[in-house]
C-alpha cells in the first residue's frame, strides 16, 4: 500500500479532563469556510496518547509545521504531547486566556484564570457567527453550554464580551457522586422520564434536570439582562443525553430559536487563531 501524500499544516490540540482531541488545519485552507478547519479529527484518552499520536499522524499523512493547544489536564499532559511532537521537529504553543482575542473580550475578574478551553470556545463560536452573518447584521447574545467531564455555561454579549458563566459537575460526575456518597444508590443507567418510577430512572432524570436547569437559568438571566432572546450553543459528548430535557425547558421559557450544536468549539477557536497569523501571545 502506498503511503499517503504528506500534508503540511497546523495541529490543533484540545487536552480535556478525560480525552485529548486533535484537529488539523491545512496550510492551504481557505478562509471562506464557516470555521477554518478540516473535518479531520481524532480523540484519544490521555493514557493512549504516547502510543497513538505519532502513528495517527503518519497514517493520515500529516506533517505538522506548528501546533496550537488548549490544556486543562495539567502539566504532565503538556509535557507528553510536546515531547512527542518534538520528535517531528514541531513545537507546541499552549494558549492561555488573555484580555482580548479575535473580537472577543474577556470580562473575567482575573482574565488569566479563565480556563483555556472556555476562552477558546468563546473565540470559536463568536468567529463562527461573524463568518456566517450577513453584512451589518447585529450579533446575538450567545449562551454556550458545554457538556463534558464538567459542564460549563458561558455568556457572550452582542459585542463579543464574555460576561461570566457557570461551572458544575458533568453528567457522569453527578452519577458517580451519588454512587460514591450514598450506601444504597447505584451508578445509574436509567432513562430520563417525567415521573420516574424506579431508582435508575430517578437518578438519570434528576441529573438531566440539574444540567438543563443550569442552562435555562443562564439563558433566562441573559434574556433579562440584554433584552433579547439569546442564541443557545451546545457542545460536548454528554449533550445528546441532555438535549431533550434542555429542549423542554427552552420551550417552557418561550425560546423560539433552534439550538446550535457545535462539535468542538475549542478546536474552532484554535483554527481561527492559526488562520489569523497572530502570535500566540497576542
Amino acid at each position: 500500500m502506498n503511503a499517503p501524500a504528506q500534508r503540511a499544516g497546523t495541529l490543533l490540540i484540545d487536552a480535556g479532563n478525560t480525552r485529548v482531541k486533535f484537529g488539523w488545519r491545512n496550510d492551504d485552507a481557505t478562509s471562506a469556510q464557516a470555521v477554518p478547519r478540516t473535518s479531520l479529527q481524532v480523540a484519544f484518552r490521555h493514557e493512549e496518547v504516547p502510543e497513538a499520536l505519532l502513528p495517527w499522524l503518519d497514517e493520515a499523512g500529516l506533517r505538522p509545521r506548528a501546533a496550537l493547544g488548549s490544556n486543562v489536564a495539567g502539566d504532565d499532559s503538556e509535557r507528553t504531547i510536546a515531547s512527542l511532537l518534538a520528535r517531528n521537529g514541531c513545537a507546541v504553543d499552549w494558549i492561555r486566556a488573555g484580555r482580548r482575542l479575535l473580537g472577543v473580550t474577556n470580562g473575567y475578574r482575573h482574565p488569566e484564570r479563565l480556563g483555556a478551553d472556555r476562552w477558546l470556545s468563546l473565540v470559536g463560536i463568536w468567529n463562527r457567527w461573524r463568518r456566517q452573518a450577513a453584512p451589518g447584521a447585529a450579533a446575538p447574545v450567545h449562551v454556550l453550554a458545554h457538556f463534558g467531564t464538567a459542564t460549563t455555561v458561558d455568556t457572550l454579549d452582542g459585542s463579543g464580551r464574555f460576561v461570566g458563566g457557570l461551572i458544575l459537575p458533568g453528567r457522569d460526575l453527578m452519577r458517580q457522586s451519588l454512587a460514591a456518597g450514598t450506601a444504597g444508590l447505584p451508578r445509574a443507567n436509567g432513562q430520563v422520564a417525567p415521573f420516574p418510577d424506579n431508582t435508575g430512572d430517578a437518578i438519570m432524570s434528576g441529573v438531566a434536570a440539574a444540567q438543563a436547569g443550569a442552562v435555562a437559568r443562564q439563558w433566562l438571566a441573559a434574556r433579562e439582562r440584554f433584552r433579547q432572546e439569546p442564541l443557545l450553543v451546545a457542545s460536548g459528548g454528554a449533550w445528546s443525553a441532555i438535549a431533550g430535557e434542555v429542549a423542554h425547558l427552552m420551550r417552557a421559557a418561550g425560546s423560539t430559536r433552534q439550538v446550535l450544536v457545535v462539535d468542538n468549539p475549542v478546536l474552532d477557536g484554535l483554527a481561527c487563531l492559526a488562520e489569523s497569523g497572530l502570535a500566540p501571545s497576542s
